[in-house]
């Protein structure tokens, strides 16, 4: 996928939001190429390693979720 790097899918540019600063409950489609086939729809705090920031936002500060025992 993209470039590995973690990200909220309400900075991402593959969250079909309609606005510029959706908030963290939002539901949008994820439209990631490689993702879109499973018809996912996330809210603006999930994330995942095919973020990619929107032209113009600077990556948040957002740390991958530690792993579940």
């Amino acid at each position: 996928m993209a470039d590995a790097s973690w990200g909220n899918c309400k900075n991402c540019r593959f969250f079909a939001g309609n606005s510029d600063e959706p908030s963290d409950d939002a539901t949008q489609s994820c439209n990631q190429p490689e993702l879109k086939q499973f018809a996912l729809v996330v809210s603006g705090n999930s994330g995942c390693n095919a973020y990619e920031a929107r032209t113009g936002e600077m990556m948040p500060g957002y740390e991958e979720p530690a792993p579940m025992h």
